[in-house]
């Protein structure tokens, strides 16, 4: 780009030339022009006439431009105020969300109403007036404050602050439609499809919140570990929540993954939702199953506890099975109680007195007393039966 000092040497270069032209043109140009209009008669060197000429349009052009500047300088000064205020509305909108993430959301929720009233600003201003009412305490305000909110390109903005603030304040139902379709039109985001997993839990949609789940985890917005646990209460309550058909339940529960099929609360809901079916067959084999894909780090007595309702016909299988359990869990007295039950209801009344006293002796607990008590009593020992009762009592208190 040329500096300053050499433009104005250009145009003093260019003026002089063209005073040399002009100089020359007169000395040199012997021409003249004649204007006659009767009676008078008007005569001028060409030169002069051309000097004229251009002091003429020179004039014409400065007039025609004042009579333009003139011409827009109201609409100018409406620009310039139009300006004005947008300038103030920004400051008011930088200020507001300075105030609102520095805790004063009275002083923000002021300053960004104030910069509503300014088109370009209106929606970042709502959105901000309705944070600052949120936060300070007035939900009630903060709602009507996004309804300001028309531009097109803003509507996701106020939705999902929206459903946020709906959510909160536990109207699950209605964060939940607005949610749907902010899902719908954007899929992979990550905020979105947090914010539907805790409406459709809120909700009770335990399929919606398995089908949420899977791209929010790919995300890894969700730690794998909290996704787990809300994926295996999601599928807990699935189970409870299918009707009293047993295909259905065992459908269902074996269509999840290892991880939630073989967890313990998930094989112990899945086990006693059957036995309360009457299919006890089926409960059997959902233990067993996850007894053995557990291994013996992953043992839980509870398993055990459930395994003695199984009422099959297979009884001696059962009891096989759980002795080898008993030779990787000598000291389990959960395992050694149901033991005793399993050979009791086989009539095996020695196996089953020398498990239970087994059990009492490392736990006492009012399960295997009370099963000890209808033993005695099944032998017509009722002294020892009176007293296991005793025990029993002693334990219930």
């Amino acid at each position: 780009m040329t500096s300053r000092p050499i433009r104005w040497a250009l145009w003093m270069l260019a003026l002089a030339a063209m005073a040399v032209a002009l100089a020359l043109a007169g000395r040199y140009g012997n021409g003249y022009v004649v204007f006659v209009t009767p009676p008078w008669r008007a005569e001028m060197s060409i030169m002069l006439f051309v000097i004229l000429l251009l002091a003429s349009f020179a004039g014409a052009y400065l007039l025609i431009r004042m009579a333009v500047k003139t011409y827009r300088l109201p609409r100018q000064i409406r620009k310039s105020k139009i300006e004005h205020e947008r300038t103030k509305a920004r400051g008011l909108l930088l200020e507001s969300l300075q105030l609102l993430f520095s805790g004063e959301f009275r002083n923000a929720e002021t300053r960004a109403r104030t910069a509503m009233q300014h088109e370009d600003t209106r929606d970042m201003a709502a959105a901000i007036a309705a944070w600052a009412a949120y936060e300070g305490g007035h939900s009630s305000a903060a709602v009507p404050y996004l309804d300001h909110i028309r531009n097109a390109g803003s509507t996701r903005m106020r939705d999902v602050s929206k459903a946020y603030m709906l959510l909160a304040d536990g109207k699950a139902a209605e964060a939940l439609s607005l949610l749907k379709t902010l899902a719908a039109n954007d899929p992979k985001n990550p905020g979105v499809l947090k914010m539907k997993v805790e409406a459709e839990v809120a909700g009770k949609a335990w399929e919606d919140v398995l089908e949420t789940l899977a791209p929010l985890t790919r995300s890894g917005m969700l730690p794998e570990g909290a996704a787990q646990q809300i994926r295996l209460n999601a599928e807990l309550n699935l189970i409870k929540s299918k009707p009293a058909n047993p295909d259905a339940i065992t459908d269902a529960w074996k269509a999840f993954s290892r991880e939630s099929r073989f967890d313990v609360a998930m094989a112990t809901t899945v086990a006693t939702r059957l036995l309360a079916l009457g299919c006890f067959d089926e409960a059997r084999n959902v233990i067993e199953e996850t007894v053995e894909a557990r291994g013996v780090e992953g043992w839980d007595s509870q398993l055990a506890a459930i395994y003695a309702g199984c009422k099959t016909d297979s009884t001696l299988a059962q009891i096989e099975r759980a002795e080898r359990w008993l030779r990787q869990h000598a000291r389990d007295a959960v395992l050694l109680a149901t033991l005793g039950k399993l050979c009791m209801r086989q009539a095996l009344w020695g196996k089953a007195q020398s498990y239970l006293e087994a059990s009492v002796a490392l736990e006492p607990t009012l399960d295997a007393h009370m099963t000890l008590a209808r033993l005695m009593e099944q032998l017509g020992r009722n002294d020892e039966a009176i007293r296991h009762m005793r025990r029993s009592a002693e334990l219930a208190r």
